[in-house]
């Protein structure tokens, strides 16, 4: 028995040291393939690149398409004709980069992909010449090692700095339900109105929030932080060379916000739709908005008398007029502010019957405003509208919870902090106040 133990005990030992050797090969042959990979391709030695951005494209996806839709000006809405084409995002997929500009006058014209890697060095030989199409887009092709992109749109110019990737190369969908959300910007201030967006619609089921915003203040940039932080959001900040954003800015990226979904089933399932659907469409009435929203948030009771969803209720016939739609991004190609209108070969679009689900639409009733006059595309006929009870109030206890755990604020009190410090600091330095001092 001793022996045959010995015998067991050594084959073992062989057997885990043949699998040493046999994993050492495997991790040093691809230590020779990265590093052939990295010197060919003229990367920095000092980038460790991931095995997923080991990946480089000759050509791009549809592109024939492309080129033609964007010969016969498809979905070109030219404004702000002298603005400069800042790089405001960039995405990369399995099998592109998307770059976002800020500029809306250039599309269809010739742009050159600018590859940099992890130390922002441009990667030799690897230039790529493009178009820019949709609207502000500039595609381009995948390189080995890019971690930053840039464009430049003639021969001698400058490449603008170069901006970082943003991850995009998911086997499947992260989420199966997101909202893109902006353009914020204007003086009002949107705490409320985002805190009521963000839980209205987790509630029926969107599980990511995508905004953009251009003037966005302190105060309300709060409860964006809020929602990035707790992974609810993400958000890109426009830096353009204008003093205010205005409505010519709408199409810069994709935009749905100022409308909340009212869903009678509760929960969206796109899983649920025959592949071949890549957008619903769902009717509008819109709801009139006839004052600001408090600048800042003083208490509870006054929360409640000011919450969008209770207090304007004033809505419009149901139309689909300016509908608006949630699309399957992989089956689409171009949209336009709610809906697209070019999808993959094969793909279909599905209207949504009113009596399952349709768009709540706030919108401010002053004619200095954006589209100021939109009642006129209405007849008239406005009637009181609600969500249902339970739902107001399950909505109205969310946002409450948020709003008072970022903005219900008070000063340290003295009471709070041991007496050992207020011997060695002097009371400015801890910056706190008694409990039985005036405005704790």
């Amino acid at each position: 028995m001793i022996r045959q133990s010995h015998a067991y005990g050594l084959l073992i030992f062989l057997l885990s040291i043949f699998g040493t050797l046999y994993n050492y090969q495997k991790i040093r042959t691809f230590i020779e393939q990265y590093d052939n990979l990295v010197n060919k391709n003229g990367l920095s030695g000092s980038c460790l690149v991931p095995e997923w951005n080991l990946k480089t494209t000759s050509d791009l996806p549809h592109s024939a398409d492309f080129k033609q839709w964007s010969s016969i000006h498809l979905g070109a809405l030219r404004n702000i004709m002298e603005a400069e084409a800042r790089l405001l995002s960039a995405f990369v997929y399995h099998d592109q980069i998307a770059i976002i500009t800020t500029s809306q006058h250039i599309d269809g014209q010739n742009a050159t992909c600018r590859y940099f890697d992890c130390n922002r060095q441009e990667i030799p030989n690897s230039q790529f010449e493009t178009i820019v199409f949709p609207m502000t887009v500039i595609r381009c092709p995948r390189r080995a090692g890019a971690e930053f992109v840039s464009a430049s749109f003639n021969g001698t110019e400058k490449a603008h700095d170069p901006i970082p990737l943003i991850f995009r190369v998911y086997d499947n969908p992260v989420h199966e339900l997101a909202v893109c959300a902006g353009p914020l910007y204007g003086n009002e201030s949107k705490w409320l109105q985002i805190v009521e967006y963000v839980e209205h619609h987790k509630l029926l089921g969107v599980s990511y929030f995508y905004f953009t915003f251009f003037n966005l203040n302190e105060y309300d940039r709060k409860i964006v932080d809020y929602y990035t932080k707790f992974g609810y959001a993400e958000y890109t900040s426009y830096v353009t060379e204008f003093h205010r954003l205005g409505w010519m800015f709408h199409l810069i990226q994709t935009q749905v916000h100022r409308f909340v979904l009212w869903n009678r089933s509760k929960i969206l399932k796109f899983r649920l739709l025959p592949p071949n659907i890549g957008e619903i469409s769902f009717i509008i009435n819109r709801v009139l908005k006839t004052n600001t929203n408090p600048e800042r948030f003083t208490n509870s009771t006054n929360l409640q008398s000011e919450l969008m969803f209770l207090k304007y209720n004033k809505t419009t016939e149901m139309s689909w007029f300016n509908f608006k739609g949630a699309i399957r991004p992989d089956l689409v190609f171009v949209l336009f502010y709610h809906w697209s209108y070019r999808q993959e070969e094969g793909v279909r679009v599905m209207s949504v019957p009113k009596r399952i689900a349709h768009i709540r639409h706030y919108r401010n009733v002053d004619y200095n405003a954006l589209n100021g006059n939109w009642l006129e595309n209405y007849n008239g006929t406005l009637k009181e509208t609600r969500l249902t009870q339970s739902f107001e109030k399950t909505l109205a206890n969310l946002v409450r919870e948020k709003v008072e755990y970022v903005y219900n604020n008070r000063w340290v009190q003295c009471e709070e902090i041991p007496p050992m410090f207020f011997t060695r600091f002097k009371r400015g330095i801890l910056d706190c106040r008694f409990k039985n001092e005036t405005g704790v």
